[in-house]
């Protein structure tokens, strides 16, 4: 159950939203809707993988094609209960914009977050637990989209791949603040990647990082944990991408394959997601 807070901010928000539809002109006067959008939709090919090392799975992704929706989470190594805290974290997010529609992404990361730390303080033995988490909401022409931690989504367009995250980690920072000038010489010098700045559950508030972008026709969007994306560099999920471009099926398989034969030191979960206008493909819940 939302609480009574919680479900007040959402009504501003609301408000807010459909305040900026009148200025914007998606709206009328009379509040009549302006020109009618073709709904969207999106295909999806997922999986989840424990990998080689670990003895459990502690990933957690959805997707959900009524509401052009993805969220993946990874509960954070070193930390109790992670498998509790990204399926807490799933959950709530999916839960919350299917109630919600007009929810901001951001906002549902807050609300996971909000979750998280409700859960900790009714069980203290769940002190410490967290999750990454990213989300991706597909509407209008666009993706929006949030993020806290280091999990990953990649977008492949005109054969090229663009992150469009950036990793909440010290390995991250320092590479900003140029102490190194790549991740690959930080990762040379010893400089460890499952160092995180930033967490959903760590605290009681938190910084989301959030974007919108104007999709083009072929568009591929790649959601993935660090599993995938610490084991492959971005020229190669680049060019499996592109070999596989039209069979989404096989590049997820290529991709995932490869991690596990280089190692699979971590859960690996990934989503290959094409928006467009057509049939939707069926939902996925990991």
């Amino acid at each position: 159950m939302l609480s009574c807070c919680w479900a007040r901010s959402l009504i501003a928000l609301q408000r807010l939203q459909a305040d900026n539809m009148h200025k914007s002109g998606m709206l009328t006067a009379q509040g009549a809707p302006g020109p009618i959008m073709k709904p969207m939709t999106i295909r999806s090919v997922v999986r989840s993988d424990r990998g080689l090392v670990r003895k459990t799975n502690e990933d957690a992704v959805a997707v959900l094609p009524d509401e052009c929706l993805v969220v993946l989470a990874d509960g954070m190594g070193g930390h109790s209960a992670g498998e509790v805290a990204s399926r807490l974290a799933v959950a709530a997010i999916t839960r919350l914009i299917s109630r919600y529609p007009t929810t901001s992404a951001a906002a549902a990361i807050s609300f996971a977050n909000h979750t998280i730390r409700t859960k900790i303080r009714n069980d203290i033995l769940l002190e410490g637990m967290a999750t990454t988490a990213v989300v991706g909401r597909f509407h209008e022409g666009q993706i929006e989209y949030a993020h806290v931690g280091d999990s990953r989504l990649y977008l492949l367009r005109d054969s090229r791949l663009q992150q469009l995250t950036r990793d909440h980690s010290m390995i991250q920072e320092l590479v900003d603040e140029g102490v190194y000038s790549s991740l690959e010489e930080a990762r040379k010098e010893g400089v460890r990647n499952n160092l995180l700045t930033r967490g959903v559950g760590i605290g009681e508030s938190l910084a989301v990082d959030s974007g919108c972008l104007t999709l083009c026709p072929g568009d591929l969007f790649l959601f993935c944990s660090d599993g995938l994306s610490n084991m492959l560099s971005d020229k190669t999920i680049e060019r499996i991408l592109v070999k596989c471009s039209n069979d989404c099926e096989a590049a997820v398989d290529g991709l995932l394959g490869l991690a596990l034969k280089r190692g699979g030191y971590d859960n690996i979960t990934l989503a290959l997601v094409e928006p467009g206008y057509g049939e939707q493909a069926q939902g996925a819940d990991v």
